[in-house]
Formats: C-alpha cells, sequence, structure tokens
C-alpha cells in the first residue's frame, strides 16, 4: 500500500494516484492532521501545503511527517516528497529550508535536469510551480533538477524530491487560486499544459519506482 500524506485539502495527489492505480498499486490519501506515526506502508508520497518546515509548532502534524520519512529511509521503502513534501525530505535528512531569497515562484515555469532526468526527459522542462520556501541539498543527496532562482529536485537513497508539481490539472490549479487568491489565467495555462505534465509524471513515477528498487 502507498501512503499518500495530504499537507493540505486541496493539494492531492493528483495524476500521481492515477499513473499508479492504473500500474496495480493501491494508494491510501490520509490528511496530514491524521496520521499518528505509527502507520504501515510499502510507499510514502508527501504533497504540498500553504505551512512551512519551520513552523512545526504550528503545525504538529510536520513533525510526525518528518519521523516517517526517516523511518522510511532506514527501512529502504520509497519516499516521494512534492513541494513542501521535498522540503520536509530535505530537512529530516539534515538539510535546511528557508523562505527563499528570490522571491515565490508561482505559474510555468523552465527547469533544466541533471543526471537520471536529463536521461530520462532531455535538458530542460517546462513544469507548475506554487512555493516561496527553498531548501538546500542534504548532504549526500544528488541534484537532479535546477532553475536560474532554487533547487527543484534531488535523490537520496530511496527518496526523491522535487520543488515542482506536475501531478496538476486546470481543475485543481483552479481550486488553489480560489484558496490562495492566485491569477485566474493561470487555470487557462493548466489546460494547455494538462497532457505534457500527464506523461512527465507518468515517467519521473517511473524512475522513482524503478530507481529504488535498484537500489534495494
Amino acid at each position: 500500500m502507498f501512503l499518500g500524506i495530504i499537507n493540505h485539502p486541496i493539494e492531492r495527489l493528483g495524476n500521481i494516484k492515477d499513473i499508479l492505480e492504473e500500474r496495480g498499486y493501491k494508494i491510501k490519501e490520509t490528511l496530514a492532521t491524521e496520521i499518528k506515526g505509527n502507520e504501515d506502508f510499502d510507499a510514502l508520497i508527501i504533497m504540498g501545503g500553504p505551512m512551512g518546515v519551520y513552523e512545526s509548532d504550528k503545525y504538529p502534524f510536520l513533525k510526525v511527517e518528518s519521523e516517517l520519512i526517516r523511518k522510511a529511509i532506514n527501512t529502504k521503502k520509497p519516499i516521494l516528497g512534492i513541494c513542501l513534501g521535498s522540503q520536509l525530505l530535505s530537512s529530516s535528512l539534515g538539510g535546511v529550508v528557508t523562505r527563499g531569497a528570490f522571491g515565490q515562484e508561482i505559474g510555468i515555469y523552465t527547469v533544466y535536469l541533471l543526471d537520471e532526468l536529463q536521461d530520462l526527459l532531455g535538458d530542460k522542462i517546462e513544469v507548475f510551480q506554487w512555493h516561496g520556501d527553498t531548501f538546500t541539498l542534504p548532504n549526500g543527496a544528488r541534484l537532479l533538477a535546477y532553475n536560474e532562482r532554487y533547487f527543484q529536485a534531488f535523490k537520496y537513497k530511496t527518496a526523491i524530491g522535487l520543488q515542482f508539481h506536475v501531478e496538476v490539472n486546470s481543475k485543481m490549479v483552479s481550486e488553489w487560486v480560489k484558496e490562495y487568491n492566485g491569477d485566474p489565467s493561470l487555470v487557462d495555462q493548466l489546460k494547455e499544459k494538462e497532457e505534457e505534465f500527464r506523461k512527465i509524471s507518468e515517467k519521473i513515477i517511473s524512475f522513482w519506482l524503478d530507481s529504488v528498487r535498484g537500489s534495494q
């Protein structure tokens, strides 16, 4: 069973869930406020949210997620962190999460790829962004994607962190625009990119599953 942790009700797994279910995996989505820290799972997926990793006193479930991440690393179970999830992954492994010095990234951005992601997807891809925080690379992690502002993806043993979103569709982004008072034009931009993002998501999920199997 793959456990998907939802840090905010409108930031769900999107096409990640669809792709995994099509491949025969069982997915359980659980709100972060409901996790206890003793959950059993074969793989862990942690999604985004408007809170910061450094706000764990206000959002104590962030500490529980960090415990689950470390437990999964120690037992060689796959972890995929998206946006806030990637920041939690970095922090749990000794990295530092802070407000981004170069401001927020909201909308469609180009990111540049390295190593396995470059082999898989080419030199660069367009992705959807909605974040203001950033992370440092933990010791032992390998950078897989970046842009001129921030680190965008990394791999550590059985874990992959993605600062960006490719799981989204226009319906999801419409909810985000309403909730976070965003630019309505983002919805139309997403409509043009849904198919492309789905294909990117499929390849990244295949890479995630294949790479962790190879490391076990």
